[in-house]
């Protein structure tokens, strides 16, 4: 089963992916935490990619693909995987479908007024990487290695206008893309995580 969740800034695609990646047993592959990874393993490169995220826009097509080529080729990625923040534009789609694609694209739709009440509080621990929602942490804490939670780069106010901005321009007509594919399923995301999660699970319960 090869997914992909579509969905503007803060529609939920990575807490949605979380747990899929656990009950359906295929690996959640984030861009963000791939780049993330790349930071470590290649500081050279990250500063070029960081540029880009800082300021709200997308990397360049060939650079990120060349990052999520080598993670899809790894073993885990055999039986499937959730691609969550790939791809954000067609080319990147078409690049994708040189790998062999995805069997269904789902959009989480949800309305700007909400996502944005989500997206002021989110916050990301700067040590290991687990996001949270300010309202789940008090302390403002990381409940897994206790590190002061930080707002993610990517996430301050001018930088999130310009975010759907891009999202608008660029990544929106990936959903006609899917639909014309046949590929494309529409989730009501302005539900709490649980009836979101619930409206996925019947959906790839179903079949795929």
């Amino acid at each position: 089963m090869k997914l992909v969740l579509l969905g503007p800034p803060g529609s939920g695609k990575g807490t949605h992916a979380m747990w899929m990646c656990g009950e359906y047993k295929i690996p959640h592959i984030s861009t963000g935490a791939m780049l993330r990874e790349e930071e470590r393993r290649n500081p050279h490169l990250y500063e070029e990619i960081r540029h880009y995220i800082d300021r709200g826009e997308l990397v360049p097509d060939e650079l990120i693909f060349e990052i999520l080529k080598e993670r899809l080729a790894e073993s885990d990625c055999r039986d499937g995987y959730i691609l969550d923040g790939f791809p954000r534009t067609l080319k990147q789609a078409e690049m994708l479908e040189a790998l062999g694609g995805v069997d269904l694209a789902v959009m989480i739709d949800t309305m700007p007024e909400l996502i944005m009440e989500r997206v002021r509080g989110r916050r990301v621990c700067p040590r290991c990487g687990k996001g949270y929602h300010i309202s789940q942490i008090p302390d403002g804490k990381c409940t897994d290695c206790g590190a002061e939670v930080t707002i993610r780069s990517d996430d301050k106010p001018e930088t999130i206008r310009n975010r759907f901005d891009v999202y608008d321009r660029v990544t929106h007509p990936l959903v006609e893309h899917y639909k014309n594919e046949g590929k494309l399923a529409r989730i009501d995301g302005s539900g709490t995580i649980e009836e979101v999660a619930a409206e996925i699970r019947a959906l790839l319960n179903g079949g795929v």
